[in-house]
């Protein structure tokens, strides 16, 4: 009940109640729309994330058979595929200037490639230039989870 403070008034010295119940259905109603609403944004926000880890973080990476590293550098040239048995494979951009197209299905290949010489690899990491479009950077990591690299490491600065 809400409390509220007696009137003198009327006829004579009769006082009359101002007490009145209020009505909670409105806000109730409100709350639980905010409410299925920030739960269907959660399932939104969990669908759309990239599954990366972060470079250097201390957290073992899954075991490896294989010793081999892989790397891809993302620069405003290409992409170059890197491995630590000493392979290094450039490819430049299909076209140049501000914008730069990058060639992701020669990437691709050169993935799978690398991927049957060892059957064992799921890890990669990506090194991105800050120049490089973000865009750019999440087809990278796409084409390197469509190749079976599942276990992809992003970190920046890749000159």
């Amino acid at each position: 009940m809400g409390g509220a403070v007696a009137v003198e008034g009327g006829r004579g010295k009769r006082r009359r109640s101002l007490d009145a119940s209020i009505n909670v259905v409105p806000a109730i109603d409100l709350l639980s729309c905010c409410i299925s609403f920030l739960l269907f944004t959660a399932v939104w926000t969990q669908i759309s994330r990239l599954q990366v880890a972060q470079y250097g973080n201390g957290v073992p990476a899954v075991a490896q058979k294989a010793s081999v590293t892989l790397t891809i550098r993302v620069t405003h040239t290409g992409h170059v595929v890197e491995t630590s048995a000493g392979g290094t494979f450039p490819m430049p951009v299909l076209s140049g200037g501000d914008a730069p197209r990058y060639d992701f299905a020669q990437l691709a290949t050169k993935l799978q490639e690398l991927r049957t010489q060892y059957p064992d690899q799921s890890q990669v990491t990506v090194a991105a230039d800050d120049n490089v479009v973000y865009a750019d950077l999440v087809r990278t990591v796409d084409a390197c989870v469509g190749a079976g690299l599942a276990a992809v490491s992003v970190t920046g600065s890749a000159g």
